[in-house]
């Protein structure tokens, strides 16, 4: 048996796979301590993984939102150093043997570098890689005049930086450095067959499939309202970009006249009771829904297109209507539309007509649900959990044999 730290960042899109990982590791015999948040100790306990807090001085959690990738930077870089003695000496007194870590928990990476323990990336999201010069060139541009409107987050990265590499010789090599930490081995959450591009990555990752849906996910009192013979629409939108009244009110105007039940998750911020809510609709706040429970159930998903709620749709053989609220989930929606496995709708373009059209749209052509069940089938046979451990498994031994 092997001891294993396990670093996460507090998001649910980020936990759940990591506690799907985790449960596999457990079961094959593996002792994992898992970093995150208290809000999120219940779930890691389930997999039967030790928790174990980052600390009162860890400020990372759901109520942070920002479009501003310069802030997301210098926030995850800050972070590692707040936590990196505490993660310094519970290494020395604890003596995992290796390291598994979100690709965006900057800390992870750097807590196997200065420890020299083997470590592990998992992708919890498609990897984004260049498509060819001119977007190159276009990404540079956008960052660079990102930059310049964050010059004193820039500043803070410096300064950062420069203290890490003093006190535990950590090199920051540049901006993607901090939230791509990239490893010998990288896990990805997802198939060949929905990476973009996957042919153009190389032996070091690893296309495991989806793991998050292999968590245990039980909410006491919970019950699904649905009606004998009558479809079920979910609509989701995830557990962050979650309280656009807005459009939740769309969504009671596209839905509420139609013979179907509804299920509608909404953020914490929303006020049910000020919603005028249908006689076939069920709104409760995304923490009291048990999202597995319902997709079993439902026959259609509106969802913010996380990669967790996309690939527990599909896993389900659900068509999907994706209506992004940020650029990745933007990213996730072409793709699901470009596979045949639903509707990409920008938001600019939500009305309850296009809500109400691109449903009967998914419910009516046989293709998209066809489509979902052929990329249900591709994250199967990609192995899930099981081949994630066996790969993890194979790597830290041909690192042992080379020692």
């Amino acid at each position: 048996m092997s001891k294993v730290f396990f670093f996460s960042i507090p998001f649910s899109g980020h936990v759940n796979p990591g506690v799907g990982l985790a449960k596999e590791l457990v079961k094959k015999g593996e002792e994992v301590i898992y970093y995150c948040t208290d809000s999120f100790k219940e779930k890691i306990e389930s997999s039967g993984a030790v928790f174990r807090s980052y600390g009162s001085k860890f400020y990372l959690n759901d109520d942070f939102v920002t479009h501003n990738i310069i802030e997301i930077l210098r926030v995850h870089l800050e972070l590692s150093e707040i936590i990196m003695e505490q993660l310094h000496k519970d290494i020395k007194r604890d003596k995992p043997d290796y390291i598994v870590h979100d690709f965006m928990s900057t800390w992870g990476k750097h807590a196997a570098r200065v420890s020299n323990i083997p470590a592990v990336n998992i992708y919890t999201t498609f990897v984004e890689k260049p498509k060819g010069f001119i977007n190159t060139i276009g990404l540079v541009l956008a960052v660079a005049a990102m930059m310049l409107k964050n010059i004193p987050r820039m500043i803070d990265i410096r300064k950062i930086s420069g203290r890490l590499k003093k006190k535990y010789n950590i090199k920051v090599k540049g901006l993607s450095d901090i939230i791509d930490n990239k490893e010998a081995l990288t896990l990805v959450f997802t198939s060949h067959n929905f990476q973009p591009y996957s042919y153009k990555f190389g032996v070091n990752y690893k296309f495991v499939g989806p793991v998050s849906m292999y968590r245990n996910e039980k909410i006491k009192g919970f019950k699904l309202n649905k009606s004998e013979g009558r479809p079920l629409l979910f609509i989701s939108l995830g557990t962050v970009f979650n309280n656009d009244r807005e459009f939740f009110i769309k969504c009671i105007k596209a839905f509420g006249d139609m013979d179907i039940d509804v299920l509608m998750s909404v953020g914490k911020k929303i006020d049910i009771s000020s919603l005028a809510i249908p006689e076939n609709f069920t709104v409760k706040h995304f923490y009291e829904i048990p999202q597995l429970e319902v997709l079993n159930e439902c026959d259609a998903f509106i969802t913010h297109g996380g990669m967790n709620s996309v690939h527990e749709g599909l896993m389900f053989g659900i068509p999907l209507i994706v209506v992004p609220q940020q650029l990745e989930q933007a990213h996730m929606a072409k793709r699901v539309a470009e596979t045949g496995c639903g509707i990409y709708l920008d938001m600019s373009e939500v009305t309850p007509e296009s809500l109400k059209e691109s449903y009967k749209k998914i419910t009516s052509d046989d293709s998209y649900g066809k489509n979902a069940e052929k990329m249900k089938d591709s994250f199967l046979k990609a192995g899930g959990p099981e081949r994630a451990a066996e790969e993890i498994f194979s790597y830290i031994k041909s690192i042992d044999r080379m020692t």
